[in-house]
């Protein structure tokens, strides 16, 4: 009945004495997985009050902590046959929610393993606001893998556990090797351990995902601190500019100000301090030993004495021109040709084959839109069937059997506004917008480039797409 006798005392909220009476009957009842149930769910309430607490700044973080760890402990010691039960599942998932705060998180999920998920923890959920939340082992194996590289520079952390959090990284990522959270978390882990090249290349698809989040430009612009120091310094404005609350950028401010004073920027590196500093007292938090050191410099008391503090560049353009650039080594090109110019939706469509192509938006790629059908380029795809990530001007002048140069006669009919150019067994299809300026009738000794397309019908044929001579035949 001890089971029983809890779970009612639950119901009232007598949350002490559920506690005290499992621990008291606890001993008798090691081997009853009613009771076990019972007793893990009152851990669960106590733990779940204080996780309230915290998250309505009733708890400080370190109180938290040390509040928690005893709880947790104690479900520990007693849970090991609750894996896959609904309370164990509960308490991973309270576990997840302090895991950056709790410094035992890493211990625990330990103890607790990857491999104890029943099937709807494997499985996303819609919460109450209508959002689509990651399934509870995804969330633990990211809180997982997040933690490990967040200690791996700290010198008192537990090598083993740090062991142990690498391996659930690189098996996360062999099962999903798209997930953007994973690759992030291996690009900090290849910066940590001064491997930058490997870094970057980690870094790369999530900024392709990702590109106006300010988390993944303040990482890159962290790797390429070192050795493209102008572009780091890009990547740490644009991160600035990117955020849309203070907090996701609240220590980059400060590198920021520190790096642009190193540059005798200083009226910029003054903003950034003045904005670092006024999200601190908003927020009540501490002013750090770096942000103290910006404020007390002279050129900061100079620049706010002067009012001459000053915003920064906007750095959109660069941070995307840096961006194409270190993605091109990651890239694999097709030679194509810009078959035709949509200016209602704004692309370039590039022809790569009779009937295989890929639009380029003019919004991503704006110098696209300055070039006319019948221009080679290159297209650059991370994935063969992905869309188009860079481009460039192609050396070739023709792709043979996709864009080629004929020359023979050309006549337009009478009441036709298309026209046919027959060279040799070959004939070449003239739309109207290039036969409207022959007259009906003459014939033309002519070339012109040609591309060969399948029509709507399902027909491959060549046609014109600019002339290159256009002589009238005497």
């Amino acid at each position: 009945m001890s089971s029983s006798e809890i779970f009612t005392l639950r119901r009232q909220k007598r949350h002490a004495d559920a506690l005290a009476m499992a621990r008291a009957e606890y001993p008798k009842n090691t081997n009853d997985i009613w009771f076990l149930r019972a007793y893990a769910w009152v851990l669960y309430d106590h733990a779940k009050l204080l996780i309230e607490r915290y998250e309505t700044n009733l708890l400080p973080p370190a109180a938290l902590a040390s509040q928690l760890s005893p709880y947790m402990h104690e479900f520990a010691r007693m849970a090991k046959d609750l894996r896959g039960d609904s309370a164990f599942s509960q308490m991973l998932n309270l576990a997840c929610k302090v895991s950056r705060e709790w410094h035992e998180f890493l211990g625990f999920a330990h103890w607790a393993g990857t491999h104890v998920f029943s099937e709807d923890d494997r499985k996303p959920f819609v919460n109450a606001q209508g959002n689509t939340v990651d399934s509870l082992e995804k969330r633990f194996i990211h809180a997982i893998c997040r933690e490990t590289v967040a200690r791996t520079a700290d010198t008192q952390a537990n090598l083993d556990l740090i062991e142990w959090g690498k391996g659930i990284l690189e098996e996360a990522l062999e099962a999903d090797s798209n997930d953007q959270w994973l690759n992030y978390y291996r690009s900090k882990l290849h910066l940590v351990n001064g491997e930058s090249e490997q870094a970057i290349k980690r870094l790369i698809p999530v900024l392709r995902r990702q590109s106006r989040v300010s988390w993944s430009w303040a990482l890159l612009g962290k790797i390429l601190e070192v050795g493209q120091p102008e572009d780091s310094l890009t990547c740490y404005i644009y991160a600035s500019q990117l955020a849309r609350e203070e907090q996701e950028v609240a220590k980059v401010r400060i590198h920021l100000a520190q790096r642009l004073a190193l540059l005798y920027r200083f009226n910029e590196a003054a903003q950034q301090v003045s904005l670092a500093l006024q999200y601190r007292k908003k927020n009540g938090l501490k002013v750090t030993q770096d942000l103290q050191q910006l404020l007390t410099s002279d050129w900061y008391h100079q620049a706010v004495a002067n009012n001459s503090l000053q915003p920064l560049p906007q750095m959109e353009a660069a941070a995307r021109a840096l961006l194409q650039a270190l993605d091109r080594p990651n890239l694999t090109y097709i030679r194509g040709v810009i078959d035709h110019i949509n200016t209602e939706k704004g692309l370039s469509y590039v022809a790569t084959g009779a009937d295989s192509g890929v639009g380029l938006p003019h919004r991503i790629f704006p110098q696209i839109a300055e070039l006319s059908p019948g221009m080679l380029v290159e297209v650059g795809r991370a994935d063969p069937n992905g869309p188009a990530l860079d481009w460039q001007v192609s050396h070739a002048t023709v792709l043979p059997g996709l864009c080629e140069t004929f020359s023979g006669q050309l006549v337009r009919h009478e009441g036709k506004d298309f026209a046919f150019l027959r060279a040799g067994t070959q004939d070449v299809f003239v739309p109207p917008p290039l036969a409207v300026a022959f007259t009906p009738g003459q014939q033309y000794d002519v070339a012109c480039l040609a591309i060969k397309r399948t029509n709507k019908q399902g027909k491959t044929g060549w046609r014109a797409l600019k002339f290159i001579v256009n002589a009238k035949k005497e």
